[in-house]
């Protein structure tokens, strides 16, 4: 679980900005206060897990455009590096045979043979099989990398990781040489079979922070508009798509399966979008589907691409939250788009549900002061806990420079003081002008 987010030097950040993540974390801010900014961050370094060889950070793929690397510096003071912290809690370790393992090779030193100059490593590690074992041990990732904005990206900086268990630190790994690094991954010296022993039992410890990464999804904030024919052809596995393209054919699967999936999708279809209910006909030997909705309120049928924009906005952020596994991120750009304030409401009791019975985290970048007033209300009723939630305000300081107020939700629903009045006051600030008129 990803838990806090330090970066400077970033486009319009050029200070050090701190983004702390809850179960449900909330993105305010004005238009081009930097929101977006934080998210294509997120999604540059989840491309980079899949980046070519010698290239450390990929600011172009197949998550987000961002052009050449060296543009991304801030352009006021225009500072070298970029600097960057994640911060991950996880239960995803290896067991711990695998880690007395990497104890054990850590601490020997290699024997090499006169004779055959064959190098010998002999290890010995506890029989650990009669040990009663701790169910779901927890581990502290932190990951601290320096790039530097030169003509020769990537090849000047530092990144490092390591992963503490309490007071014991399970293993850290440290590169300056991001030439042959890239982002979570660190070069194994082949030519040496004690490095590339210890290597390997290291890398193994970079793959719950990689898995995580490469989980994240991101919807965002247009997504396609619903059709009224289906291409049946399989989607990818676990994803819509960013724009939602692969919603539909998800659905289908979800609705013929009929489990739990389906009933956690159909419910926040009726309460946001107001589509009670959902078929599906097949044509051309089942190589297309079409989809009919009936209307809640007037019980009239009609395709589902008829209902209005609004449903093929809102669809695909519940069907990704049911493909999505406990602790994954879901990143959503503007989920109240096309929607009424009413649906807004609606749309905030689904991330909290998300959370509360899925156990998927969501980082909401949002316009709607509906949907946080339903988390504040959640919260106040008990049904979330005031520390599964933070709202993130991105705005710009008194020096001139953006910055993110971390804000929390108290157990009486009341927001910590930190929002000036017309952020989401304005219709309060505009009613009053109107009645100093009369």
């Amino acid at each position: 679980m990803l838990t806090d987010l330090h970066v400077e030097n970033f486009r319009v950040f050029d200070q050090e900005v701190h983004l702390r993540l809850r179960p449900i974390t909330v993105l305010i801010g004005r238009n081009s206060a930097g929101k977006s900014s934080i998210l294509k961050f997120l999604l540059m370094l989840q491309q980079s897990l899949g980046a070519n060889e010698g290239e450390f950070l990929a600011p172009e793929g197949d998550r987000v455009h961002l052009g050449a690397f060296a543009d991304l510096r801030n352009s006021v003071r225009k500072r070298r590096k970029l600097r960057f912290q994640l911060r991950f809690r996880t239960t995803d370790l290896p067991s711990r045979p695998e880690r007395a393992m990497l104890d054990a090779v850590k601490s020997q030193t290699p024997t090499t043979d006169p004779i055959t100059n064959k190098t010998e490593l002999r290890i010995t590690v506890e029989d650990l099989r009669n040990q009663t074992m701790i169910e779901r041990e927890e581990a502290d990732y932190t990951i601290d990398t320096t790039v530097s904005y030169s003509a020769k990206i990537g090849q000047k900086g530092s990144h490092s990781v390591k992963a503490r268990m309490g007071d014991d630190v399970l293993f850290h790994q440290f590169t300056e040489n991001l030439q042959t690094a890239q982002f979570l991954q660190f070069p194994i010296q082949a030519n040496d079979p004690v490095k590339s022993l210890k290597g390997f039992w290291t890398d193994r410890f970079l793959m719950p922070v990689r898995r995580e990464i490469s989980s994240w999804r991101h919807l965002s904030p247009i997504r396609e508009e619903s059709q009224r024919a289906i291409v049946t052809s399989s989607p990818p596995q676990d994803s819509v798509g960013q724009m939602g393209e692969y919603a539909m054919p998800h659905l289908q699967r979800i609705y013929n399966a009929k489990g739990t999936e389906a009933d956690f999708v159909f419910r926040h279809m009726s309460e946001v979008a107001g589509v009670s209910s959902i078929r599906f006909e097949s044509s051309m030997k089942g190589y297309l589907a079409h989809a009919q909705g009936t209307n809640r309120l007037t019980n009239a049928e009609s395709y589902l691409s008829d209902f209005g924009f609004g449903v093929s906005q809102c669809l695909p952020i519940f069907v990704q939250g049911v493909l999505m596994r406990e602790n994954q991120l879901l990143m959503v750009e503007q989920p109240e788009a096309q929607l009424h304030p009413t649906a807004q409401l609606e749309m905030g009791s689904f991330f909290a549900e998300l959370w509360s019975e899925r156990k998927v985290m969501s980082l909401i970048e949002t316009h709607s002061s509906q949907i946080v007033l339903r988390l504040r209300r959640l919260v106040a009723n008990g049904s979330l806990s005031p520390n599964d939630v933070s709202l993130a305000y991105i705005h710009v300081s008194d020096d001139g420079m953006p910055a993110i107020k971390n804000l929390d939700i108290n157990d009486a629903g009341n927001l910590e003081k930190g929002l000036p009045m017309e952020f989401f006051g304005a219709d309060i600030t505009e009613g009053l002008h109107l009645r100093a008129k009369k």
